[in-house]
């Protein structure tokens, strides 16, 4: 439990279970947590605020992590948004539209552009960034959000596109295409629609459960550390098999 022991984590877009979980298996492992998000918090070893979003807000933000430890090794970019009005790409207005990919591809990229120059600085090199993106990028998805769809796909091609350029200088790069990880929001969607649709929904989940907020932090926690030093430029799922699924209703079988 010691694989991230004086490394400097960055999660950025902290505040909430999933933020927050991350960071505190970043600590556990023996991490010096940074946590960074709009909302005001107190969260990691040093607790830093700012919109994800501008990009003098980011450059000042990594520019603070520099100062206090002089190095820089892990990026977890957790900030996102799923937007109630987001549905057909032929519906979308374009406030929608850029406020869904500002808070989903533009957060992430910043985040990258003002990171990674840090993590390149930091000696030995050895830096892991951690983009987290969503099973349904990679996927057709005629109900889904499909903005929120088409800005996770661009964060993995960010991903491919970073990890690849900056293989050789010491800085993975990876996307987290998460599936369905059980939250207190999720849970209540779920509780709204009813046992039946619940039920339908789970089919198409080969292990019919959600993901836990502790295998998403564990599986953060390995891609950060040393053990994922020969995965990058990938698209790591967590989403308990739906992508590589065709299920249908037992009873639906002869």
């Amino acid at each position: 439990m010691d694989r991230l022991k004086g490394r400097v984590c960055v999660v950025a877009g902290v505040v909430g279970v999933l933020g927050e979980a991350v960071a505190k298996r970043f600590a556990d492992e023996g991490g010096l947590v940074v946590g960074l998000d709009k909302i005001d918090h107190a969260v990691g070893r040093l607790s830093l605020s700012a919109d994800l979003s501008d990009e003098h807000q980011v450059r000042t933000a990594y520019g603070k992590v520099w100062d206090e430890f002089g190095r820089l090794d892990v990026i977890y970019n957790n900030a996102g948004l799923i937007d109630r009005e987001d549905g057909s790409a032929l519906d979308l207005s374009l406030e929608v539209w850029t406020r869904v990919m500002t808070a989903n591809l533009t957060t992430a990229w910043l985040s990258c552009k003002h990171g990674i120059p840090l993590m390149l600085r930091t000696e030995p090199t050895n830096g892991s960034v951690i983009n987290t993106a969503s099973f349904l990028a990679g996927m057709g998805a005629a109900s889904a959000q499909m903005a929120f769809n088409m800005a996770k796909a661009g964060v993995e091609q960010l991903s491919r596109d970073l990890g690849v350029q900056f293989a050789r200088k010491g800085v993975r790069v990876n996307a987290l295409a998460l599936g369905p990880i059980e939250t207190p929001q999720l849970r209540a969607v779920f509780d709204r629609i009813g046992p039946e649709e619940a039920q339908r929904r789970f089919i198409h989940m080969p292990l019919g459960r959600f993901g836990t907020v502790a295998e998403l932090a564990a599986t953060a926690a390995y891609l950060a550390s040393d053990d994922a030093g020969f995965v990058t430029a990938s698209r790591f799922p967590l989403s308990g098999g739906i992508q590589g699924a065709f299920t249908v209703p037992t009873e639906a079988v002869g």
